[in-house]
């Protein structure tokens, strides 16, 4: 590579890294993108500070279930025994997570022997698109998850050199172990290394690495099923496909909602285009560690969009980072004006993430983001805590700013439970029709057809809905967040 192309790969680095700490200041600063998600992982990793791991779905008084396994918001709590809040524990956690991921990215393309210039690219087109960073700006699982993945599949590689060693497939099983307790449907990791040994003709690995990972999956569930005293896999069940079947994930549903998603941004369309394209071309490499690992992520990511409610930012990092790894593997794999051209696009993909990235802080700041978004916090506390009694919020996420344990913990894990145990959405309903609660703060207007629908499918109950609509009142809305009171 010339000394000029040298120059181009160290100024991309340093423009990404560059985007990426002005984004996070302004983002981070703002609270642009904490919202109910945010407050499901913060809510946790209060309970678990508080001595509380994993609530009951009910209790008499307040509502648990989730589908989130620990490793984040046990993190989190870690981090507020150093006395910050949780908002302050969970985006530092959030964030270490996103260092980790481009971390792993160029530890996979460094042992899958990347030249450095193209592991440079490589890791920056990772981390670089807005989806990736909201992912750590909102407090999410996601790009930690990832970094355990990959770092288990770089323990493997290459796989003609370590995969006979047990130290490695030790430290492979410990990391996706690891990446499960993260996000369960991390699984597509140990899944694609198994595939990749016996495809590789190491049977003996594979199975050992398989029972490794399964036996420390089944250890880490189990230690979590007693700490918790049986409520962590209560919720789980209750929670299990999150109120989609299996038929609908067998179903064309979860390609077809998968292509959609994808095509509504055109840098994930093309990325994946151009992954299509290199893969037609060398149908050889199919069943090597790398597309394996795109498969296997992609079908995950296929299966997840076909639960109600799922969004595209939050669900697409482990495919897209799948993707560009592929995409760096299949440049370098080309020679002379091929790999002359796969480093053009590399570098105008790149640049292209940072221009839309450069292109949404400038609007932010210009908007003034940073102020608007203190003011309506204060603004949004203010108006709890102006809330004679107790509430209950469709977003856990408010009462967590205003430093309250949030009665309702998930309320779309509560639609599920509701589902399967119906006694505790009529729990709730009462309640509301005893005017039990001051305020109730909800995201959605269920007098409008778009909210009808939202809690008949997706958040809360139908029957939730009717009750707030026959027992409160419309006040105001504060900071997007509808406040209801009692009626008289």
């Amino acid at each position: 590579m010339s000394r000029w192309a040298r120059v181009v790969v160290g100024g991309v680095a340093v423009l990404t890294a560059m985007v990426l700490v002005v984004d996070a200041l302004v983002s981070l600063a703002s609270g642009t993108y904490l919202n109910l998600g945010s407050g499901v992982w913060l809510a946790l990793a209060r309970d678990t500070h508080d001595g509380v791991f994993y609530r009951p779905l009910w209790n008499g008084s307040e509502y648990g279930g989730t589908r989130y396994f620990p490793m984040l918001f046990l993190l989190s709590a870690g981090v507020m025994r150093t006395g910050v809040n949780a908002v302050t524990a969970g985006v530092t956690v959030s964030m270490a997570g996103l260092v980790m991921l481009a971390t792993a990215v160029a530890v996979l393309l460094k042992r899958l022997a990347v030249p450095s210039p193209f592991v440079l690219l490589g890791t920056a087109l990772s981390i670089a698109p807005y989806f990736v960073h909201q992912t750590a700006f909102a407090v999410r699982c996601e790009p930690i998850a990832a970094a355990f993945a990959i770092f288990g599949l770089a323990a493997l590689t290459p796989l003609e050199m370590r995969a006979a060693s047990n130290p490695r497939l030790l430290i492979a099983a410990t990391l996706f172990v690891a990446a499960f307790m993260t996000k369960i449907t991390c699984v597509y990791a140990p899944a694609a290394a198994t595939m990749a040994l016996l495809f590789a003709r190491r049977p003996a690995a594979a199975i050992k690495l398989g029972t490794l990972t399964a036996a420390g999956a089944l250890l880490a569930l189990g230690m979590v099923h007693v700490v918790s005293e049986g409520r962590a896999l209560e919720s789980f069940r209750a929670c299990a496909l999150a109120g989609s079947s299996l038929l609908s994930l067998l179903s064309p549903v979860a390609v077809t909602r998968a292509l959609q998603l994808i095509g509504t941004s055109h840098l994930l369309t093309v990325v994946f285009v151009l992954v299509a394209l290199a893969l037609l071309a060398a149908p050889r490499t199919l069943v090597t560690l790398p597309v394996l690992y795109l498969l296997s992520a992609s079908a995950i990511t296929a299966v997840i969009f076909t639960s109600p409610g799922t969004i595209l930012t939050s669900q697409i990092v482990d495919a897209y980072v799948a993707a560009v790894v592929v995409l760096t593997i299949s440049i370098v794999s080309q020679v002379g004006a091929g790999r002359v051209a796969g480093f053009a696009v590399l570098t105008a993909l790149t640049l292209w993430t940072a221009g839309q990235n450069v292109a949404r802080t400038a609007t932010m700041i210009e908007q003034g983001a940073i102020r608007s978004g203190r003011q309506e916090r204060q603004q949004l506390i203010a108006a709890v805590n102006e809330c004679s009694g107790s509430l209950i919020s469709e977003s856990p996420l408010v009462p967590i700013l205003a430093d309250q344990r949030p009665v309702l913990l998930d309320p779309f894990a509560f639609h599920v439970v509701s589902l399967n145990r119906p006694e505790v959405g009529r729990d709730l309903v009462e309640r509301i029709r005893r005017r039990e609660f001051a305020c109730l703060i909800l995201e959605q207007d269920p007098a409008t057809p778009r909210g009808h629908a939202w809690y008949s499918n997706v958040n809360l109950t139908e029957a939730v809905r009717d009750a707030i609509l026959e027992s409160y009142r419309y006040d105001r809305t504060v900071a997007g967040q509808r406040f209801y009171r009692a009626l008289q």
